[in-house]
């Protein structure tokens, strides 16, 4: 393979290919907006900090989905199992209700829940950071619930999958 330098990097091409390398989570964010239960899927979802508890997530300064949540009070990190690529797939769909398609209930903080999840995170807002054509955004934990006993969904190299613990 050959070596670049990062200033002889392509962003559309080499770019995007090397960070594919890079398994991520796949998290679908959900709120209650003023138009309604909204959610956007996140595939840059990390913990922050132990003291105070904060995860963390990079979305797209103009992303569309992204526009009616910003503004949040609450907010449900929904950590999607290995079966679960439906619903990824389902939420970066434009154009149909989603909640009408998901099964869901609401949060302890009003922000909506996916049902099969492995995990959920109650959060409320923390900061929200410049970070070029993304903002940094970390949420304040105010409440953790575990899911089902499943691997979780991750994204990598262009396609859904999971990984699994070594025996």
């Amino acid at each position: 393979m050959k070596y670049s330098f990062a200033n002889e990097l392509s962003v559309a091409g080499d770019f995007r290919h090397v960070m594919s390398l890079s398994p991520t989570p796949v998290t679908i964010i959900t709120a209650h907006t003023e138009e309604g239960p909204e959610g956007i899927v996140i595939g840059s979802f990390v913990s922050v900090s132990l003291e105070p508890a904060l995860v963390g997530f990079f979305v797209g300064k103009w992303t569309r989905m992204w526009q009616p949540m910003n503004q949040a009070d609450a907010y449900c990190v929904n950590i999607l199992g290995e079966d679960q690529s439906h619903l990824s797939k389902l939420f970066i769909t434009h154009g149909v209700d989603r909640f009408a398609e998901a099964e869901w209930d609401m949060a302890g903080n009003g922000a909506p829940v996916l049902d099969g999840a492995v995990a959920w995170i109650e959060a409320r807002p923390y900061s929200l950071t410049d970070a070029g054509d993304h903002d940094l955004v970390l949420l304040e934990v105010t409440g953790l619930r575990s899911g089902r006993d499943i691997d979780p969904l991750i994204y990598h190299r262009g396609q859904y999958s999971t990984v699994r613990p070594s025996a």
